[in-house]
C-alpha cells in the first residue's frame, strides 16, 4: 500500500493538473503476480498504470511487467524464441527496469533490428491477452475529501460538492 501511495504522489507532482484524478487511481494498483511482492517490479507496474490515468490511456490492457512476468513463466517451461525474447527484452526496458549488464546489456537494440515488427505484433497479443476487464476508473465516489482533508475533485458526487 506505501509503494502504490508513494507511486501517486510522485505522479501527482508529474501531473499537478490532475491531482484529484490521480489520487483515485490506487483502485487500478492491485498487483496481479506473486513477483510484484517484489518493490521495483511492482512500483513499474503500478508506474505505468498512473501514467495511463494520467495521459487517458486504457488501463485494462497488461503492463509491461505483466507482458514481462508471462514470458519469465513461459521461459521456465520452453526456451522462448527470437520474438518472444526480443519482447520479453523490450518489456524490461520500457518498465525501466534495471539495467541487466553483462552480455545482454543493449541486446534489445539487434532484436528490435531484427524482428521489431514481429515483436510488436505479440506485444499487441500479449497485453490483449493480459488485459484485466475490471481495471478501470468507473465508479469512483469522491465525498470531497481526499486522505481526511477536503479537496476540490472532479470526481466528488454532486452531493459533496
Amino acid at each position: 500500500m506505501d509503494w502504490a501511495e508513494d507511486e501517486i504522489a510522485q505522479a501527482q507532482l508529474r501531473h499537478p493538473d490532475i491531482t484529484d484524478v490521480l489520487h483515485h487511481s490506487f483502485a487500478l494498483l492491485t498487483a496481479t503476480h506473486d513477483r510484484m511482492s517484489t518493490e521495483f517490479i511492482y512500483r513499474a507496474h503500478a508506474r505505468e498504470l498512473i501514467e495511463r490515468v494520467a495521459t487517458g490511456v486504457l488501463t485494462k490492457p497488461g503492463t509491461s511487467i505483466e507482458v514481462a512476468l508471462s514470458l519469465m513463466q513461459a521461459s521456465l517451461v520452453t526456451p522462448l524464441n527470437t520474438t518472444a525474447f526480443g519482447l520479453y527484452l523490450r518489456m524490461w526496458r520500457c518498465a525501466n527496469l534495471p539495467a541487466l549488464g553483462g552480455p545482454i546489456q543493449d541486446l534489445d537494440h539487434h532484436y528490435e533490428a531484427i524482428v521489431a515488427t514481429s515483436i510488436d505484433d505479440l506485444e499487441s497479443v500479449a497485453r490483449r491477452k493480459l488485459s484485466v476487464s475490471d481495471r478501470v476508473l468507473t465508479l469512483v465516489t469522491c465525498e470531497g475529501f481526499h486522505h481526511g482533508e477536503p479537496v476540490d475533485c472532479r470526481l466528488a458526487t454532486a452531493r459533496a460538492a
